[in-house]
């Protein structure tokens, strides 16, 4: 495998894939595909999806490659059985653990899949995860992902990305896919 070496000559870049549009999940993990690559250690923590089996999860748990996976939400909001306070404890959980991935510095691309909907539902300070994303170090790449970007997160993005639905099989009547939707 190739080794990450000069890290610290990177330019790590803190990125955002929003909108309404099916593909931001699948888009980040595409990148961590590229870095994984490339040798680096890759994690994603995922604030609103469940430990609900996903093609993602059973890739990441199978793989020798250094990537990891952490589903740490309630599950879809609006199909969710779980009252607002235990979304908002399980995003508030999931933010302890990315400032200790962040903290402990080993980690090249960090994905924060559906940061953006937990910081729309104000299930975390905005202002705090801010302030903390840009004390990373320097070198270390993040994606954000998830509808509902905020201006203030927009702004501290590096590169920001909008995925536009133009059609969807979900309205024709089509359910959600193994392989393709999760």
């Amino acid at each position: 495998m190739i080794q990450n070496k000069n890290k610290e000559k990177r330019h790590g870049l803190l990125i955002n894939i929003t909108g309404n549009g099916k593909g931001k999940t699948t888009s980040a993990l595409g990148t961590a595909m590229r870095a994984l690559g490339w040798g680096w250690k890759v994690k994603v923590v995922q604030f609103v999806k469940s430990s609900v089996a996903t093609g993602e999860k059973k890739f990441a748990d199978s793989t020798s490659l250094p990537f990891e996976l952490t589903p740490m939400g309630a599950g879809l909001t609006w199909k969710s059985q779980y009252p607002e306070a235990e979304h908002s404890s399980r995003a508030q959980a999931a933010w302890v653990s990315v400032k200790d991935i962040i903290s402990d510095g080993s980690t090249d691309l960090l994905i924060l899949d559906e940061l953006n909907i937990a910081l729309q539902k104000k299930w975390l300070p905005l202002d705090e995860v801010i302030k903390f994303l840009r004390s990373r170090p320097a070198w270390q790449h993040i994606i954000i992902t998830g509808r509902y970007a905020l201006p203030a997160m927009i702004e501290a993005c590096d590169l920001v990305s909008e995925i536009q639905e133009i059609k969807h099989p979900y309205k024709a009547g089509i359910q959600a896919q193994k392989g393709i939707d999760f």
